[in-house]
């Protein structure tokens, strides 16, 4: 399957009753660059590295990315960002991203079902993960409602970080430390 045959003629990837996942715009980037900037830690803010993200914008355009954004059907307002990076890997990484305005309105619990449910029908995906921060309870719950597995804390510090250190890292940046969740396709 080609990259360009995921999407409808309008770019429509997938549609709920409240929400559209079309395929990423060059338009959206100043809302990718407002979601980059609020998902930056704390102790980042004010460094040369605020805004950044994972995924540089270029990254997500590219065609090993499935990346949608999420707009409101009746209003086409943006409320955020969807994706498989590196689709075409045997565990391809699940995120969603939301505008502040858009948070705990219950966007992911509508969208990542159908999201999920068609990626499955283009991929034959049997394993994905996602990383969700450690203070995201909503997202945990919300993960383990569709499927995830939780593996464990993971965190973003080096692998030569001080062991005697890591409580005290984890207090005082919790923004470093997420939980790993693996989904898993159940045999039929």
């Amino acid at each position: 399957m080609k990259y360009k045959d995921l999407f409808d003629a309008n770019g429509i990837f997938t549609q709920t009753e409240h929400y559209i996942l079309r395929r990423i715009l060059p338009e959206d980037q100043p809302f990718y660059q407002q979601l980059a900037k609020a998902e930056t830690p704390a102790f980042l803010q004010n460094t040369s590295l605020a805004g950044t993200s994972a995924l540089a914008w270029e990254d997500l355009l590219e065609e090993e990315h499935l990346t949608c954004s999420i707009l409101q059907r009746d209003t086409q307002a943006f409320c955020g960002f969807c994706q498989f990076q590196w689709i075409f890997t045997d565990a391809p990484e699940l995120g969603i991203d939301l505008l502040p305005d858009y948070q705990k309105q219950g966007v992911a619990a509508e969208v990542l079902p159908a999201f999920l449910s068609q990626a499955k029908k283009l991929f034959p995906i049997d394993h994905f993960y996602s990383k969700i921060k450690k203070n995201n309870i909503p997202s945990q719950r919300l993960a383990e409602k569709i499927g995830g597995i939780c593996i464990g804390m993971k965190s973003l510090l080096p692998a030569n970080f001080p062991p005697e250190m890591m409580s005290v890292a984890e207090k005082e940046f919790p923004d470093l430390f997420y939980l790993e969740y693996h989904f898993y396709r159940k045999k039929e």
